[in-house]
């Protein structure tokens, strides 16, 4: 089987070569972050991604885990990005597999309005994970989903510990888990060390020196590690691979693996 992560980025109109690559991939399971989702019929096509992907791809089952809507967003109120009416962003998982369980798990602020981003690198935005089970022809199979709290410096805080101490208390290790995402964290951090104490670091293990294309966009610099897929003992990890692309201003991570 296999596993794609990939933040999206809000700021990319990509969607067709997002679907160019599961389909190259031949992915069962998708992660996304930043992914959107229309309110209404006035929405732009590209902030509407995540009906665009399911539309043009072949999974059966999806979750849909919304963390902020908004119309626009404005800054020093100047409107720096129109969506065209109303969508929302979230994280999203695509699967081929039976969707037996779903939860969308706040950890910091709840779902709510987010169209002045003028505080943002102070306050940030809702943030949640989601947490499903699969039905993976008979075995149980969690995957976790995550796009974690942003810092300038990706570095611990407060809400970074709070999130990975959720995280750990979701976890199941009575059937095979799998947590990926976009954590906004550095690897030389206490809160990905926590996680890698209870889980096996594919990023470690693999000595992946970086998860983002080189770039600097004025809020985040690339070519560097914040994408993650840990995995727990029962999971059988016949490859995992970081693909160098600039489809995003993350790069895909591929995990192939077996339960």
């Amino acid at each position: 089987m296999k596993l794609l992560n990939l933040n999206l980025g809000i700021k990319l109109d990509n969607s067709k070569d997002v679907i160019k690559l599961i389909k190259e991939e031949q992915c069962d399971i998708v992660a996304f972050q930043e992914v959107m989702r229309k309110k209404d019929d006035l929405v732009y096509d590209r902030y509407d991604s995540s009906n665009v992907i399911k539309s043009n791809t072949n999974f059966k089952y999806s979750f849909f885990g919304p963390l902020w809507y908004a119309k626009h967003h404005i800054k020093n109120n100047i409107i720096k990005r129109d969506f065209g009416g109303m969508t929302e962003q979230g994280n999203e998982i695509l699967s081929k597999f039976p969707i037996i369980n779903a939860a969308n798990v706040f950890y910091y602020k709840e779902y709510s309005e987010f169209s002045d981003t003028t505080n943002f690198r102070k306050e940030d935005h809702p943030r949640a994970f989601i947490d499903v089970i699969l039905d993976v022809e008979g075995t149980k199979l969690q995957v976790i989903d995550i796009h974690g709290c942003w810092n300038k410096d990706k570095k611990d805080d407060d809400r970074t510990i709070l999130q990975m101490e959720k995280i750990l208390s979701h976890i199941r290790y009575d059937i095979p888990s799998i947590v990926a995402g976009d954590f906004n964290l550095l690897p030389n951090t206490k809160s990905i060390e926590m996680l890698s104490k209870e889980m096996i670091n594919l990023i470690e293990k693999y000595n992946i020196k970086s998860t983002r294309p080189k770039f600097d966009d004025g809020l985040d610099k690339g070519n560097l590690v914040c994408d993650y897929i840990f995995v727990n003992n029962k999971v059988k990890v016949n490859d995992f691979k970081v693909i160098d692309t600039n489809i995003s201003d993350h790069l895909p991570l591929v995990l192939n693996f077996s339960i």
